[in-house]
């Protein structure tokens, strides 16, 4: 495969870290910028956490490290929800040297897929809406937050 579809968004936050994590893993604020199944309850994304769409796909997250990142494993319906390889949705927050909050959200790589071109368009709009809202959820004055999970 001499090409990737890796969808990339950087974007700067004017919250704390803890602030964007909250609304990374906390149900309450990723029903704003993502679906959730109906019962996945209100319980804090964990290391051990699976977002399941019945006969679409299943999400697993594959990496996890309170505070800073948290990675799916996208498993999708049409391949026997087994892993896609290297098909993920990564969420990572860095601090840089003047203390500003950044968010890098990573998506895909969809070249491994037959319809690689669908889903890779769906994940930019995706992608650009979701950093937008969760920039705007963390950056407001009154949250859900409860500190790191």
């Amino acid at each position: 495969m001499d090409h990737n579809l890796i969808v990339k968004n950087y974007i700067q936050i004017d919250a704390t870290p803890e602030k964007v994590w909250d609304v990374l893993t906390d149900p309450r604020y990723i029903r704003q910028w993502d679906e959730l199944p109906e019962d996945f309850g209100d319980e804090a994304v964990n290391a051990a956490s699976e977002i399941d769409f019945p006969g679409y796909s299943r999400m697993k997250v594959s990496a996890f490290e309170p505070g800073r990142v948290v990675r799916y494993a996208l498993h999708i319906s049409d391949y026997t929800l087994q892993a896609v390889p290297d098909a993920t949705y990564s969420y990572e927050i860095d601090v840089d040297e003047n203390g500003k909050t950044w968010l890098r959200i990573e998506i895909g790589d969809f070249a491994v897929l037959l319809e690689d071109g669908k889903l890779y368009e769906e994940s930019v709009i995706f992608g650009k809406t979701a950093s937008q809202k969760i920039k705007e959820l963390a950056e407001q004055d009154s949250y859900f937050g409860s500190g790191i999970h």
